[in-house]
């Protein structure tokens, strides 16, 4: 088998509660490379009120990848304030360019600083670490990726050491195509009481699968045997943005107003409105199933080694999640992270409004998955 089409020949799972031990996990091909990206100071960005402004950053790492992977399918999951992605060795240069624009976007229009490592899997197999993949159905057609093992999580040590061995060097010339993503939606407003970013490690040093079984079955049971009535993303409470506040945010994907691409991404944009907020009808499009669909195309729940969710709450059902992953902290079995907000954030990735061609990254509010890591990185330590 070509190990560059070894993701797309990989068989879906659709059971989110698989993830744990039935998925059809396979081991990534050694001539894979690992790339971890991140914001460095995403804390001090979030905490002064630019937490919007880290997710689009975070997301557009994916967005550049795809793009120069030509909307081909490749792991990669969404951290917040970056993501780690696989990639094939036939696409590798590609995205390698179009990964050191999306740094010297971050640094130019957002004064970010976008940190880029590289991580050979064959590395990481000579050191004795395992990293697996499985694909999770989100909708007929899309999927997200789940990785176990925890050689996403070397790499992501690897690469965040201070020596820089593993940074993505620079390319005399790069470019990064952001077509698809877009942050047009508001925040969308908690309708229970809260959204909770949550992230939950396992301390289980053989099979942790118990553990995540574990807390799957008792979140299911919170949320009345339905974990996905947790997601964030309702229709009833979502709102469009102004054409104003979206042009004022796509501009900085672009090196001059008056570029052709800025051009054309404008007349989108009053489309949208027209459509989205406005309500105009547009023949052979339904703006109301499109949007009934974002929240079956979002990745509000995942696993890379750590499972990550981003859910919906009322006061009793955050307070009973608390407790029990305080218990089972107590126990010394997880450590864990949690962040609250009264809204949750989406960053959309729509290569077309058909199914199964848009994805929408989801976050808590306010900081959401990168303050949870404070928390997480806290337990860990001690």
């Amino acid at each position: 088998m070509d190990s560059n089409n070894f993701y797309e020949e990989l068989t879906a799972f659709s059971n989110f509660r698989e993830v744990t031990g039935e998925a059809p996990f396979k081991p990534l091909p050694p001539d894979w490379k690992v790339v971890v990206v991140d914001i460095q100071g995403s804390t001090q960005a979030i905490e002064s009120g630019r937490y919007k402004d880290v997710n689009i950053v975070g997301a557009a790492a994916i967005a550049a990848a795809q793009n120069a992977m030509d909307k081909r399918d490749f792991p990669f999951v969404f951290g917040g304030d970056g993501a780690t992605l696989a990639i094939p060795p036939a696409s590798f240069e590609k995205v390698a360019a179009a990964l050191d624009g999306v740094r010297d976007l971050a640094r130019k229009k957002f004064r970010m600083t976008l940190r880029v490592g590289v991580v050979e899997v064959a590395e990481l197999l000579a050191e004795g670490a395992t990293i697996e993949v499985a694909k999770f159905e989100l909708f007929e057609g899309k999927t997200i990726a789940s990785f176990r093992g925890g050689g996403a999580s070397v790499a992501e040590h690897k690469v965040k050491g201070e020596s820089g061995r593993y940074a993505l060097p620079e390319r005399p010339k790069h470019h990064c195509d952001l077509s698809g993503l877009s942050c047009r939606w508001k925040p969308i407003p908690s309708q229970r009481g809260s959204i909770l970013s949550i992230l939950i490690a396992a301390r289980a040093t053989s099979d942790s699968k118990p553990v995540y079984d574990a807390i799957l079955k008792r979140f299911d049971a919170i949320f009345n045997g339905d974990l996905f009535s947790a997601n964030p993303v309702h229709l009833s409470t979502m709102e469009y943005q102004s054409v104003w506040q979206n042009l004022k945010s796509e501009i900085r994907y672009h090196a001059s107003a008056f570029s052709s691409e800025f051009l054309s991404r404008a007349i989108g944009i009053i489309l949208s409105v027209l459509i989205f907020k406005w309500k105009a009808p547009i023949a052979s499009f339904d703006p109301k199933k499109y949007a009934e669909s974002m929240s079956g195309h979002s990745d509000f729940r995942k696993f890379d080694d750590i499972l990550r969710m981003v859910v919906d709450c009322s006061p009793e059902q955050a307070a009973a999640i608390r407790a029990f992953l305080s218990e089972l902290q107590a126990k010394g079995e997880i450590c864990f992270g949690i962040h609250e907000s009264p809204m949750a954030l989406m960053t959309c990735f729509v290569y077309s409004v058909d199914d199964g061609k848009h994805i929408h990254f989801i976050d808590g509010g306010n900081g959401g998955y990168a303050m949870a890591a404070k928390q997480l990185k806290a337990q860990l330590k001690s």
